[in-house]
């Protein structure tokens, strides 16, 4: 009798375990804890984990696209308005050093990867990470390193937006009422001409585009399975932000039992 009893209690104890388990998300809390303490390895990792506990459960989103196109930004602070998170530019982020760095040292100077990554990285480590539940990196990873780099800290999601070259300069075109690249090729043009017709050089504009179609098939296979790519010509600006939306909506309650303050 005492036997049953005790396989009875036992049963039920596992049967409340695994329930608790899964209901805050234990196995996928300690996979993000190991997983950033090997990654970063710090000298003190209890400290660590105390310190960035939060951080770790952020809904991190980074999306990238078309340069010289308005998709991206648009895209990126619609979400972060919507869901009330972090908006970090890198493109702005990579301005103002360059306007911090130009000022004192009287001279022009070029940002690599390597210092892009590290302003990334202390401005994301600075943020508040109790006061908003995640984040959205707009314009990263640009190339393969920085795609290495943006695996690290464990994305939710990482959107691609992709366009081929034709529509980049289409696009472009509209967003600006100019034409520069379509008249590259014409030698006469209509009086009633529905762009405005300017003087302007489209070489560094073109460099733009050919880098991002140059690098973009080497940051898809880096990021495998943590891309979602969406494909503009698919897209218009509300089906776009709506099925943004929809996929960053499916997760972002998912820490919500963890951290209530009344669980911890």
């Amino acid at each position: 009798m005492e036997t049953l009893l005790n396989s009875e209690i036992l049963k039920k104890y596992k049967e409340e375990t695994n329930e608790y388990i899964k209901k805050k998300n234990v196995d996928k809390l300690f996979d993000i804890i190991l997983k950033n303490v090997l990654i970063n390895k710090p000298d003190n990792i209890y400290l660590y984990i105390y310190n960035n506990i939060y951080s770790f459960l952020l809904n991190k989103i980074f999306i990238i696209g078309p340069p010289i196109l308005k998709i991206t930004s648009f895209l990126s602070s619609h979400i972060s308005e919507f869901f009330n998170y972090y908006h970090i530019s890198v493109p702005m982020l990579i301005e103002q050093y360059e306007l911090k760095q130009n000022e004192r040292l009287n001279n022009k100077i070029i940002v690599n990867d390597e210092v892009i990554s590290s302003i990334l990285k202390d401005k994301i480590n600075n943020l508040d990470s109790k006061k908003k539940r995640g984040y959205i990196v707009e314009g990263y990873p640009n190339n393969n390193l920085q795609a290495y780099n943006c695996l690290k800290y464990f994305p939710s999601h990482v959107f691609v937006l992709y366009a081929d070259e034709e529509y980049i300069y289409k696009k472009y075109e509209e967003e600006n009422d100019i034409a520069i690249f379509s008249n590259t090729q014409k030698k006469e043009y209509e009086i009633n001409e529905l762009y405005e017709i300017k003087d302007l050089n489209v070489k560094p504009l073109k460099d733009q585009v050919l880098s991002y179609i140059r690098n973009i098939s080497d940051i898809l296979t880096i990021l495998g399975s943590n891309k979602n790519v969406l494909n503009l010509h698919d897209f218009n600006e509300q089906m776009l932000i709506d099925h943004v939306k929809n996929e960053i909506a499916k997760n972002k309650d998912e820490w919500d039992s963890t951290l209530n303050e009344d669980t911890i």
